[in-house]
C-alpha cells in the first residue's frame, strides 16, 4: 500500500509495484487540487467521518483493514493511517501496529515533512529556507525535534528511502531516485527549429519562495529590458492537466532555483521535449547525470544561462529530444519499479521465488533501458554533469548544523 500524502506520484509508484508482480494500491483521505487521481480515494467517507465526530474512528477502522490486504507499507514521513499529535509526523502507534503485525514499511522524504532550518542554511547561499517567508510555517524547521523524529523512524521502518536535497536530513536513508512518469500521458512537442517569435518560458511553482521565481522574473524584465524578446508566462493552482498544457506551448520551462535539486515538474517538462532550466546542486543528486540535459544555473548563472539559450535557440530542439529520451530511459513507471525491486531485494527479505521474479523484470528494464539511446550532441555548457561536484551524497548526509 502507498500512502496517504495526495501527491501526483503515488498512484504511479503502486504501478510500479504492480510491474514487479505484486497487488498494489494508492490510498488518500484527501487530495490536492493537482489531482484526484488514486487508486483508492476515500475524501468523501473520511469527510463525512470528520463531520459526525468519527474521524479517527474511520481511520482506525482503514487501519485495521490495511492490516490484514497488506504486507508491505509506503509511507512519507508527513503522515500515515492514523493522525498524529505532532505536525507533519507520523503516528508512532501505527508504526507499532505495523511492526507487531511483521509488516515491512518503508518512509520516504517528501521535503517539509524533514527540512530543518539550521541543517538547510548550512548548504550555502541559495537553499530552501533563504527566502522563506513564515518559519516554520512550512517545514518541520527544529533541527534537534526533526533529528529526534528521524531517529525514531529508523527504528521503526524496514528502510528510509530519500533523494535530492532531502538527503540532508535523512542521512541514514537510502538513495533511490522515486519518481515515475507514465510517459503515455505525455506527447512530446519540441521546440520549433528553426525557432520563430518570443523565446517562451514557462514556470509553474507551487510556493514562489521556494522555487526562486522571483530571481527568475527579475532576470527575465532586465533581459526585456535589454531588448530581447521574451514571453514569461507563471502558473499556479491549477490541475496538472493545465500545468502540462501550458508547458506544451514553451520553448523552455524554468523548474527551480534556490534549494539545489530539480522537481518533479523537471521531468513532466522532459517528458513533453521541453529544455529545462535549474539548479542542481551536485551531480551525484540525479539519476545519470552524464546524460541529464538539464541546463543548471543558481540566480547568479540565470542571466548568463538565459542569454546562451537566447543566442542558441537552434540548440534547444536537441536538448529537448534528449530530455525525452533521459526520462524514457531512467524515469518510466517500469525504471522505477527495477529500483524498488533492488530496495526490496537488499531490505524486504522476501522469499526466493519473489525475489527471482524482481530479478526477471531488472533484466528486462535493462534490456528496455539500453535499447533507448542518447540522442547525440545534446550537450551545452551548463551540463550538470560538467558542474563541479560541490557537495557528494557523503557531505550532503554529513551536513550538521
Amino acid at each position: 500500500m502507498w500512502g496517504v500524502t495526495p501527491i501526483l506520484t503515488l498512484q504511479l509508484k503502486a504501478r510500479a509495484d504492480r510491474a514487479l508482480g505484486f497487488q498494489s494500491t494508492s490510498l488518500v483521505y484527501v487530495t490536492y487540487v493537482v489531482t484526484s487521481r488514486f487508486d483508492l480515494n476515500l475524501q468523501r467517507p473520511y469527510f463525512l467521518a470528520l463531520k459526525s465526530g468519527l474521524g479517527l474512528a474511520f481511520q482506525r477502522l482503514v487501519l485495521a483493514w490495511a492490516l490484514v490486504r497488506y504486507d508491505v507499507f509506503h509511507f512519507f514521513a508527513d503522515r500515515g493511517l492514523l493522525d498524529s499529535a505532532e505536525r507533519l509526523q507520523i503516528n508512532f502507534e501505527e508504526l507499532a501496529a505495523l511492526r507487531r503485525a511483521g509488516k515491512r514499511v518503508y518512509i520516504y522524504a517528501y521535503g517539509a515533512d524533514v527540512r530543518t532550518r539550521l541543517a538547510t542554511l548550512a548548504l550555502g547561499k541559495w537553499n530552501f529556507c533563504v527566502d522563506c517567508t513564515e518559519p516554520p510555517k512550512y517545514c518541520t524547521c527544529h533541527d534537534a525535534e526533526a533529528q529526534r523524529y528521524v531517529s525514531e523512524l529508523t527504528k521503526s521502518a524496514t528502510a528510509l528511502v530519500s533523494l535530492g536535497d532531502m538527503l540532508t536530513y535523512m542521512p541514514t536513508a537510502k538513495h533511490i531516485n522515486y519518481w515515475p512518469l507514465d510517459l503515455d500521458r505525455f506527447n512530446a512537442v519540441f521546440p520549433d527549429t528553426p525557432p520563430s517569435g518570443p523565446l517562451r518560458i514557462a514556470h509553474a511553482p507551487n510556493h514562489t519562495h521556494f522555487k526562486g521565481s522571483k530571481y527568475l522574473e527579475r532576470t527575465i524584465d532586465r533581459l526585456k529590458g535589454q531588448g530581447y524578446d521574451i514571453e514569461y508566462c507563471k502558473i499556479q493552482g491549477v490541475p496538472n492537466s493545465e500545468v502540462l498544457a501550458l508547458f506544451a506551448q514553451s520553448d523552455i520551462v524554468a523548474d527551480q532555483f534556490i534549494g539545489g535539486a530539480y522537481g518533479y515538474t523537471a521531468l513532466e517538462a522532459m517528458a513533453l521535449g521541453k529544455p529545462v532550466l535549474s539548479f542542481v546542486r551536485s551531480p551525484d543528486l540525479v539519476e545519470a547525470p552524464e546524460e541529464c540535459p538539464i541546463i543548471n544555473a543558481t540566480p547568479d548563472e540565470l542571466e548568463q544561462a538565459l542569454l546562451w539559450v537566447i543566442r542558441n535557440r537552434d540548440s534547444l530542439r536537441t536538448i529537448g529530444e534528449q530530455g525525452r529520451r533521459y526520462v524514457e530511459r531512467w524515469h518510466g513507471i517500469s525504471a522505477i519499479a527495477a529500483r524498488l525491486g533492488q530496495l526490496y531485494r537488499d531490505t524486504a527479505d522476501f522469499p526466493p521465488h519473489i525475489v527471482d521474479r524482481i530479478r526477471s523484470q531488472q533484466e528486462q528494464e535493462d534490456a528496455r533501458r539500453n535499447a533507448i539511446l542518447p540522442v547525440r550532441n545534446w550537450q551545452h555548457p551548463f551540463q550538470i554533469a560538467m558542474q563541479p561536484a560541490s557537495e557528494s551524497l557523503s557531505a550532503l548526509a554529513g551536513t550538521t548544523p
